[in-house]
């Protein structure tokens, strides 16, 4: 064997082992990530995540669809409880895993399984994050350009537009689409937030808006049609990737995130991003 050979099979071999590092690492994190407790001075955090099964009446049956959402706010001056600073995880309790629902949009059921929604609340369980393992994570993301901040929990991801098919095609799929509504959390009755939002699916785009109130997330269920903020950077169309910062957004107001009918994929992961300026 020529030693240019040997050069490049070790050059290769050292990429191969770096790739497998850092998907190592992530995977460590994950683990680390669900299981250790973290508490903040000033800022309140909860991440939950929703699971979607599309039932057989969707176009896109038997695509399966997952939020993953992060809320950061800021606290309010309401004393705590000090038995519910921490909590231990057991895994025999079903409630911490969430339960099984069936819904409809549209008239097209689904089955949906909400993990670690904590309502606003900022006693949250131990196992969703922790300061360092974020940081850790966020910097790795940073380096491989996923993400364009270090800041771990006002994440920006980049501005990209679907380009499978036009916004006008993307219009026309919202009618019978789904929708998943997220509830913005804040103490003040009117606030400043930044947020950013990732499908992995890069064939489809998402639309995002945020709504007044939960009611207008019902009323696109049942009707197709909706009222959001037409300000700038609060609402964004047809997105693979995008971050920005919706003004003077009021109490009861939310997120809604729409995906159209036309998945391929066995599983789409979408994750949010929302913190209060």
């Amino acid at each position: 064997m020529s030693q240019k050979s040997i050069i490049f099979k070790l050059k290769h071999m050292k990429i191969l082992l770096f790739v497998v590092g850092i998907a190592g690492i992530l995977g460590i994190l994950d683990v680390m990530e669900f299981y250790m407790p973290m508490e903040f001075q000033d800022m309140s955090v909860n991440r939950h995540s929703l699971y979607v099964h599309l039932d057989p009446v969707w176009s896109s049956y038997p695509s399966n669809i997952v939020f993953d959402v992060t809320s950061t706010w800021n606290k309010s001056n309401a004393v705590l409880d000090e038995s519910q600073k921490f909590i231990p995880f057991d895994e025999t309790i079903p409630k911490n895993y969430g339960i099984n629902e069936l819904d409809s949009m549209h008239d097209k059921s689904f089955v949906r399984l909400s993990h670690q929604n904590n309502q606003c609340q900022y006693n949250f369980q131990p196992h969703h994050y922790r300061s360092t393992v974020d940081v850790i994570r966020q910097n790795i993301e940073v380096a491989m350009g996923l993400q364009l901040t270090n800041d771990p929990y006002n994440i920006q991801f980049k501005n990209t537009k679907n380009t499978s098919y036009s916004d006008i095609q993307q219009e026309t799929k919202l009618p019978d689409a789904f929708a998943h509504f997220i509830p913005i959390c804040m103490i003040n009755d009117v606030s400043d937030f930044d947020y950013s939002i990732r499908i992995d699916d890069k064939e489809i785009g998402a639309n995002l808006y945020f709504i007044p109130s939960i009611s207008e997330y019902e009323s696109y269920k049942q009707t197709g049609t909706f009222f959001y903020y037409t300000e700038p950077g609060c609402f964004t169309k047809n997105l693979t990737s995008h971050s920005g910062t919706c003004s003077t957004v009021t109490q009861g107001s939310g997120i809604m995130v729409i995906i159209p009918d036309n998945i391929s994929r066995s599983l789409v992961k979408i994750t949010l991003n929302i913190y209060e300026q």
